[in-house]
């Protein structure tokens, strides 16, 4: 049988099973020995991969624990190019699945922040990584801009300034939510069955607070 290369086929899968045993590998380690004595031989060791390999999918044991994925987020970022209707919505959308590839994916939710919980100083790292992609998450939000009647007659300049505008306001509503997310444990009041929400749940709470902000603003 002909192998599928495409979105979805199996070098992607078998790509992608690769990043999550190495991420799992990293965040298991850093949870029983901690972050300055986990080593990225270690990691290896337990995801059943060379060093080479390791370095193939994350540059730092950081990114691994996090799972970070670079090549995982260009793909995010190229599957959501394309959108239509509410800017702020899907700039929201935008981040979101950049978080997904730096380790947020639902089924490790859990894991990643019981990993922040103990090691925050992580939690600047992904903020960081999405920071880093900042020139190009403006670019996509600019484009959206340019096919939006409200901003059609602003220049490219000027929309990619509103761009920026509109991005940084939904990075630091999104900061302060998965702050948030992150500090949940399974004691704590208001998730279904007092369990922590899941991120998306979490993401749409960020919206509706920065739209009764704004509201409360006008």
């Amino acid at each position: 049988m002909q192998e599928t290369y495409g979105t979805g086929g199996l070098r992607e899968r078998k790509r992608a099973q690769t990043a999550d045993a190495i991420h799992l590998a990293a965040a298991g380690l850093v949870l029983e020995r901690g972050l300055e004595a986990t080593t990225i031989d270690a990691i290896s060791e337990r995801a059943d991969v060379s060093n080479r390999t390791f370095f193939n999918y994350f540059p730092s044991k950081e990114d691994a624990v996090l799972g970070i994925d670079e090549q995982a987020v260009a793909a995010e970022l190229d599957r959501v190019r394309d959108s239509t209707g509410d800017p702020v919505r899907a700039t929201f959308d935008l981040i979101y699945a950049v978080f997904e590839a730096s380790g947020g994916r639902h089924k490790n939710a859990a894991l990643t922040r019981e990993v922040l919980q103990k090691h925050p100083s992580l939690m600047t790292r992904q903020m960081v990584r999405v920071a880093e992609l900042e020139d190009r998450l403006s670019a996509i939000v600019a484009g959206w801009l340019g096919d939006d009647p409200r901003f059609a007659g602003d220049t490219e300049s000027q929309r990619l300034d509103e761009a920026r505008v509109i991005l940084g306001i939904c990075l630091a509503t999104v900061r302060v939510s998965m702050k948030k997310w992150a500090s949940q444990t399974d004691g704590d009041p208001g998730g279904a069955a007092s369990a922590p929400t899941d991120p998306r749940t979490t993401y749409e709470r960020a919206i509706t607070t920065l739209r009764t902000v704004l509201e409360k603003l006008r």
